[in-house]
C-alpha cells in the first residue's frame, strides 16, 4: 500500500471519529438535561429550576396523591422491579419535556402517567420507604401537567378538572390536558344537560297538571278482556281516542267502531282515514297530540312504557294526555309503577282487575312437528325465514298454514287471520308479533325455539315474553282451555311460565328538545344525554338508531343547507323506518337531500319477490310519513291504490304453494329442515360444493 493511500485512510478514520464525537454530542444535548436546567439536591433528587410547589392548589395535589398513591387492595397490578432506579428514570423523562415541542410532549404523556401509576402502586403496596422519593417525582409530573394544560388550553382551570369525580382514576392513564379535552368538556355538557332537565318529567306537562284527571287501570293477563271493557266505555265518548302499539290494533278498533255505527277516524304514521263527524280516533301511540283535549282516552299495552326503543311514547301519553277519564290496559308488572306515576301527577285512580276467561295449561312433553300438528295450533318461531320455512314444510305435508310476522302489511295480516279464523287454514305460524293484541282462536301455542335476535344479540326469551305469547292460547267462545308446549327447551318454557312477576322499576323518557341549544354536534348532544344519570322512576330510550341516521346525513353536510336547524334535523332522524332495508334507506337519504321538494309516490317495484314487495310497501310507508312531516301535498288515492296492490301481491304469494319458501341447500338444492343452521347440506359441505355461490 503506497503512502498516499495510507494517508487517505488515516484522514478518513479521523473524519469518522470526529463525526461520531459530534453526533454523540448532539445526541447527548437532546437526551440529557444540562446542569443549568436541573440541579442535584442533597437527597439526590432531580428538580426543575423555577418551579414552586407551593403554587400547586391543594385539590390538585390531593387528586394526584389519590391517583398514584391510593389503590384498592383488591386491584391487581404488576410489581415494578428496581423501583428506586425507575423513579429516577421517571424524573429524568419528565425533566426532558421542558424543551420538547408540544407534539413530542403529548405523544409521551400517556406512557408517563401509566409508568407513574405502576411505580406508585409498587410504592404504596410493597415499598413505603420510597414514598418520599416518589412524591417528588409526582410533584414534577403535576407541574408538567399544569404547565402543559395552561399552554395548550389557556382557559382551563386545573382545580375544576381535579374536582371532577373520576379525574383521579383517569390520571393513571392520561394527562390533565387529555382529561380536559376528552372527558372534562363532556362532563360540563352533562352538568348542563342535568340543569336543563332539572324539572321532573311530570312538570313538563303543565296543561295536564292543571286538569283533574281520573285513571281506570285495567290490570290483567293476556286474553282477559281488559281492552274489550275499556273500548266499551270509549264507545260513549263525545271526543275520545284509542292509543295502541300497532297499526293493526288501531285498524281493528277503527273497524269495530265503524261496524257498530260510531264514526271513527284512524291516524297512524303510515296512513290516515278521516271520517266526517267522527267521535273517536284510533291511533298508534306515537301520533298523540298532547295539545288536544279528550273526554275519554284508552292507552293499550301500557307495560311497554319500559321498552328501550318506544317506551317514552307511553310515558308521554300517561303524563301528558289531556283527558278527564283515562283507561290504561296493562299487565300486572306495570301496576306499581303506574300508581306511583299517577300519584306524582296528583291524579286519582281506580283499579279493575281482570282474570283469564279460559284456563292455561303447560304440556311438558316435547312437541314433534312430524306427528303432533293439530288444527288450532300456533307455531312460534322468531324470524321471518323460519316462519316461512315451517309453513312450507307443513303445506308439503298437506297442512295449510297462515303466516304472521312483523313486515306483513296490515291488510295482508288481516287476510291471514281470516283464513285461520274461518278454518280454511288449519294452523298459524308466527313470530312473537302474535303476542301483541291479535285475537285468534288458538288452541295451543307451540314454541319452536326459545332464542330470538333482539337487534343486538341472540338471547333466550324472558319470562314476560313467554307469558305474553303463551297467553294467546285458549279463546273464550272457542276453547275453554289453552295449551302451551315446546319443540325444545321444555323445562325452560315451563319454568318461565311459573316464574313470579317482577314489577317494572322504571318507565322510559325521550330525548328533550330543550337540549338542542347546546353548542355541539347533534349526535354528541344525544350521546352526552344518554350518559347522564337517570332520574328516579325513569330511564332513557335508546337513540342509537337516530345517531346512526344523523351520521348518514353528516356525510352530506356541504349539500344540506338545514343542518344547523337541529329541531328540523331531529324530526328527520327520528322518522321511523327499517334502516336495514337498503332501498328504504336510499329513499330516505334522497328525500333528505331536499326535504321541502315535493316528491311523487314511489314507482312500482321491478322486484316482485316477497322481499321486493315488502320493501316497496315500506317505501310507501316512508313516503306517507315523510310527506306528513314536510307537509307535502300528495295524491292519497294513488298511494292507497299502490298500497292495496302491494298487499294483494304479497297475499297472493302467501296463498300460493309455499314450497318456494322451503329451506334448500344452495349447493345441490336438496330440501333442508326448517331449523337447519347452515346454507349447505353435510354432503356439499364435505365436497366443497356451494361455497362459491
Amino acid at each position: 500500500m503506497n503512502n498516499d493511500v495510507r494517508k487517505s485512510h488515516r484522514n478518513r478514520r479521523k473524519y469518522y471519529k470526529r463525526s461520531n464525537r459530534e453526533y454523540q454530542s448532539a445526541k447527548d444535548s437532546n437526551t440529557k438535561v444540562s446542569n443549568s436546567e436541573i440541579e442535584q439536591t442533597e437527597n439526590g433528587f432531580v428538580q426543575l429550576q423555577g418551579m414552586d410547589s407551593k403554587n400547586i392548589p391543594e385539590i390538585v395535589r390531593s387528586t394526584y396523591e389519590k391517583a398514584f398513591l391510593e389503590f384498592d387492595t383488591e386491584e391487581k397490578r404488576k410489581r415494578i422491579r428496581s423501583c428506586e432506579r425507575q423513579i429516577g428514570q421517571l424524573e429524568r423523562r419528565i425533566a426532558r419535556k421542558k424543551h420538547q415541542e408540544n407534539h413530542q410532549i403529548l405523544a409521551d404523556m400517556k406512557d408517563l402517567h401509566k409508568r407513574a401509576a405502576a411505580i406508585g402502586y409498587t410504592v404504596a403496596v410493597y415499598d413505603q420507604s420510597l414514598r418520599k422519593k416518589f412524591s417528588h417525582a409526582l410533584m414534577m409530573l403535576m407541574k408538567l401537567d399544569i404547565r402543559f394544560l395552561q399552554k395548550m388550553a389557556s382557559g382551563a382551570v386545573p382545580e375544576d378538572i381535579a374536582e371532577m369525580e373520576k379525574t383521579a382514576e383517569l390520571l393513571r392513564v392520561k394527562s390533565l390536558y387529555e382529561i380536559y379535552k376528552e372527558d372534562y368538556m363532556q362532563y360540563l355538557v352533562g352538568r348542563r344537560i342535568e340543569e336543563l332537565m332539572g324539572a321532573e318529567p311530570e312538570k313538563q306537562y303543565p296543561e295536564a297538571r292543571g286538569m283533574k284527571r281520573h285513571f281506570i287501570l285495567h290490570i290483567g293477563p293476556t286474553n282477559s278482556g281488559k281492552t274489550y271493557q275499556a273500548l266499551q266505555r270509549l264507545r260513549q265518548a263525545y271526543r275520545g281516542i284509542y292509543l295502541g302499539p300497532l297499526r293493526l290494533l288501531a285498524l281493528e278498533v277503527y273497524d269495530r267502531m265503524m261496524a257498530s255505527g260510531i264514526p271513527c277516524s284512524m291516524i297512524t304514521g303510515e296512513e290516515t282515514i278521516r271520517t266526517p263527524g267522527s267521535f273517536v280516533q284510533a291511533s298508534t301511540i306515537e301520533i298523540l297530540d298532547i295539545r288536544e283535549v279528550y273526554d275519554i282516552a284508552v292507552i293499550d299495552e301500557a307495560q311497554m312504557m319500559a321498552d328501550e326503543n318506544r317506551g317514552s311514547f307511553w310515558t308521554r301519553a300517561i303524563l301528558g294526555i289531556r283527558a278527564e277519564e283515562i283507561h290504561i290496559c296493562c299487565s300486572g308488572t306495570a301496576e306499581d309503577l303506574l300508581i306511583r306515576m299517577i300519584k306524582r301527577c296528583g291524579d286519582t285512580y281506580d283499579i279493575v282487575r281482570h282474570e283469564r276467561n279460559t284456563k292455561l295449561e303447560f304440556i311438558p312433553e316435547r312437541y314433534d312437528m312430524n306427528k303432533d300438528v293439530q288444527p288450532g295450533d300456533a307455531l312460534i318461531a322468531f324470524s321471518k325465514k323460519n316462519v316461512l320455512a315451517i309453513a312450507a314444510t307443513l303445506e308439503k305435508k298437506g297442512i295449510k298454514a297462515s303466516v304472521i310476522y312483523g313486515n306483513l302489511p296490515p291488510q295482508t295480516r288481516q287476510e291471514q287471520v281470516r283464513l285461520f279464523t274461518e278454518g280454511i287454514n288449519q294452523v298459524v305460524v308466527a313470530t312473537d308479533a302474535i303476542g301483541m293484541g291479535i285475537n285468534l282462536p288458538i288452541r295451543r301455542i307451540v314454541f319452536m325455539n326459545t332464542v330470538k335476535f333482539d337487534g343486538t344479540d341472540k338471547r333466550r326469551l324472558r319470562a314476560e315474553e313467554i307469558r305474553q305469547i303463551a297467553g294467546r292460547a285458549g279463546r273464550y267462545g272457542y276453547y275453554d282451555v289453552g295449551y302451551v308446549q315446546s319443540a325444545l327447551d321444555m323445562e325452560y318454557v315451563g319454568k318461565k311460565l311459573e316464574e313470579p312477576f317482577y314489577p317494572l322499576k322504571k318507565a322510559r323518557i325521550g330525548f328533550p328538545e330543550v337540549l338542542l341549544d347546546i353548542d355541539m354536534e347533534l349526535d354528541e348532544i344525544i350521546e352526552a344525554w344518554e350518559k347522564t344519570k337517570n332520574l328516579p322512576m325513569y330511564d332513557k330510550i335508546s337513540m342509537a338508531e337516530s345517531v346512526k341516521k344523523y351520521r348518514y346525513l353528516r356525510h352530506y353536510r356541504r349539500k344540506l343547507s338545514y343542518m344547523d336547524d337541529r329541531k328540523f334535523v331531529l324530526s328527520l332522524i327520528t322518522c321511523p323506518f327499517d334502516v336495514k332495508d337498503r332501498e328504504v334507506l336510499k329513499l330516505w337519504l334522497r328525500y333528505c337531500e331536499n326535504p321541502q321538494q315535493q316528491r311523487d309516490c314511489p314507482m312500482l317495484p321491478s322486484d316482485f319477490s316477497l322481499e321486493g314487495l315488502e320493501s316497496y310497501y315500506k317505501q310507501l310507508d316512508l313516503y306517507t310519513q315523510f310527506s306528513g312531516r314536510m307537509n307535502w301535498v300528495i295524491d292519497r288515492e294513488e298511494v292507497a291504490a299502490n298500497r292495496e296492490w302491494a298487499q294483494h301481491e304479497i297475499g297472493e304469494l302467501l296463498k300460493e304453494d309455499k314450497e318456494q319458501f322451503e329451506k334448500r341447500c344452495r349447493g345441490c338444492g336438496k330440501p333442508l329442515p326448517w331449523d337447519y343452521p347452515y346454507p349447505v347440506c353435510d354432503h356439499c359441505h364435505r365436497t366443497g360444493r356451494g361455497r362459491e355461490k
